[in-house]
Order: C-alpha cells, then sequence, then structure tokens
C-alpha cells in the first residue's frame, strides 16, 4: 500500500465520481480505477461502490476513509517536521484546538501570536483531548483548547466557554421540530454517543443521563478525530 492509493481514495470518495477526482488528480480515469482496485485487493474489502447517483462508499470504505485521511496528515506532517528540522527557519510555537472546534478558536488564536510573536511559526494540530493533553505534558504542544482531562496535575487549565448538550436529530425525526428536548424523549432511540476516545465528554453525558433517572445504552459510538514542531 503507498501514499498515493489512499490519496486517490480520499480524492475520489470527496468528489463523488471517478471523472471529477481523476480531473483534480491530473491523471486518467482508467489509470485511477487501477489505483483503486490496486488499494482494494491491498485490504482486501471493496472500498467504493457506483450507485444511480455516482460512486459511493461501502461500510468498508467508510470506516477506511477517516483512518485514511490520518495517516495522509502524519505523512505530510512528518514531510513538514524533517523540511523544518534541515532548513530551520524561525522558533516555532506548537498550538492543539479540539477537532470540531478550531474554526471558533483558531482565527483569534492566530491574531494574538502574529501580533504577540510576529518572528515564530505556528504549528497546528487538530485531535481530541486526550491527544492534546498528552501532547502538552511531553512538550509536544505548547497550548491547547481542550477539555479538562483527568490525572494530569502538571496542566494548568483555564475555562473559556462552557458547552450545552445538544442532541443532533435527522430533519424529518418525529422530534425535530421541538425547541427542546427532555432526556425521557430520547428513550427507545437509536443513540449514538461519543467514544472512549473523549472520556471526559463521555462521562459528563453517561452522569447526566444517570441524573436524568435513565439508562440509555448506546447503540454506536462516535469516534471524535498533529502536526508537531522539530
Amino acid at each position: 500500500m503507498e501514499l498515493r492509493h489512499l490519496r486517490y481514495f480520499v480524492a475520489v470518495a470527496e468528489a463523488g465520481s471517478l471523472t471529477v477526482a481523476a480531473q483534480n488528480l491530473h491523471t486518467s480515469q482508467p489509470s485511477l480505477s487501477r489505483q483503486i482496485r490496486d488499494l482494494e485487493d491491498e485490504i482486501g474489502v471493496q472500498l467504493l461502490g457506483r450507485s444511480a447517483r455516482g460512486i459511493e462508499l461501502t461500510a468498508g470504505g467508510r470506516a477506511f476513509l477517516d483512518h485514511a485521511r490520518a495517516v495522509l496528515t502524519q505523512a505530510e506532517a512528518g514531510a513538514e517536521a524533517a523540511r523544518r528540522v534541515a532548513h530551520p527557519a524561525k522558533p516555532c510555537f506548537a498550538m492543539g484546538f479540539l477537532t470540531g472546534h478550531e474554526l471558533t478558536w483558531m482565527p483569534e488564536a492566530l491574531q494574538i501570536l502574529r501580533d504577540e510573536l510576529p518572528n515564530i511559526d505556528v504549528m497546528i494540530s487538530s485531535q481530541y483531548s486526550p491527544l492534546l493533553a498528552d501532547g502538552l505534558s511531553k512538550g509536544k504542544i505548547d497550548a491547547a483548547f481542550l477539555r479538562r482531562e483527568r490525572g494530569m496535575p502538571e496542566l494548568a487549565f483555564r475555562p473559556l466557554v462552557k458547552e450545552p448538550l445538544m442532541v443532533i436529530l435527522p430533519i424529518d425525526h418525529r422530534l425535530a421540530a421541538r425547541k427542546a428536548i427532555s432526556p425521557g424523549d430520547l428513550v427507545g432511540e437509536t443513540f449514538v454517543t461519543v467514544s472512549a476516545t473523549a472520556p471526559v465528554l463521555r462521562l459528563v453525558i453517561d452522569n447526566y443521563l444517570k441524573r436524568s433517572g435513565l439508562n440509555i445504552t448506546p447503540a454506536h459510538e462516535r469516534i471524535i478525530s498533529r502536526w508537531e514542531c522539530p
């Protein structure tokens, strides 16, 4: 398996079309199709299938997509780190952001860094809280926006915002039109919760349901998904 296989697969998955992906990658469609088949042969699972709407991910493809993106991100981060070691230019400040919250904090944070520390390079890490906390404790990240992690006495946390608990529903769900939903309304529904990769948030949700007198067992878990200075 080569990185180009992953790049091609991600391109097709995001475009939903072999033709469009081939154009974006500046390659031929037959060549792209062959690379995808080679990747599927290597993995032993069909990743893409055809439908009336075009190319769609199979269940295996959906499971593989996030991992493929993560590998490509890490590979680029490693290449960038190597380039910076070989050609150091400026001091580096590594800042971490909780996945999904980058747009909330990154613009203002980067503006402050540019104003206060104009002669440094800023490296961005987007991860879930446990990995951000681990990076901070090991000195790989200088500052991060994350949830308060337990068992990290060496870290100093400063509260910035409180997040409300929200339920996300399909637009045609029977509860979607309501302005507010009580926990009891979720009884009997297929419940998707965050996985153990976000233990603090998972604990908050579980405790909230217990305080509400409910014992809702999630049917599925959602995985909440770095660049380092040299």
